[in-house]
């Protein structure tokens, strides 16, 4: 297993961006489209409301009762899905909600089963290197606060790197051999991880 060091750099302030004249003219456009997407966003949704009530008042109660049970039996499945692989360990998820306008979380299990994953929610990001997958584990889906995990796909163990992470917009960056930095973007500031891997024993 390789040995891994995380260093907390600090936050860094988030570059301002300069406003140009490309970003006043689509300003401009985005004021005089907005009426008129909004107009045609109605003359679609009236034909589409009048469609459904029909449906509702023409069904047969056993063809209300059907289509309940199946949405029914459709909410409660869990769906798993394809999420990424490395070294014919193969990762689903299965989505457990999402934050308001922010990102969804998952539940994620592993083929062959590890039973690590168990019981633990994730954020959709991940880091391929070498061989093991950086996670981000949620800590709570209230606020952002995550754990950075590092799934070792050779030795089949997961290592918890750096707790309370106060973000879940991420983003990694190779800076050269066996040196990382992860970039967490708190709203405001940028926090920045160094990341260290050592050869493995």
């Amino acid at each position: 297993m390789s040995q891994i060091k995380v260093k907390e750099l600090g936050l860094v302030s988030k570059p301002e961006g300069r406003r140009s004249l490309k970003s006043f003219s689509f300003y401009f456009l985005s004021l005089l489209f907005t009426p008129i997407i909004l107009l045609g966003g109605l003359l679609f949704m009236i034909p589409a409301s009048l469609l459904s009530l029909y449906q509702r008042f023409s069904w047969t109660k056993g063809e209300k009762l059907r289509m309940k049970a199946q949405l029914t039996k459709s909410s409660t499945i869990e769906q798993w899905t394809y999420w990424t692989e490395m070294n014919s360990i193969k990762l689903y998820q299965n989505l457990e909600g999402e934050i308001r306008f922010g990102p969804g979380y998952f539940s994620v299990k592993s083929e062959p089963l590890l039973h690590d994953f168990d019981g633990k929610t994730f954020g959709g990001w991940f880091f391929h290197y070498k061989d093991g997958i950086f996670l981000q584990q949620w800590d709570s889906t209230k606020s952002p606060h995550s754990s950075l995990l590092y799934f070792d796909t050779v030795g089949l163990t997961i290592i918890e790197l750096k707790t309370q992470v106060p973000s879940v917009i991420w983003e990694m960056e190779v800076l050269e051999e066996n040196q990382l930095q992860l970039n967490c973007d708190t709203g405001y500031k940028i926090l920045e991880l160094r990341i260290e891997l050592g050869t493995r024993d």
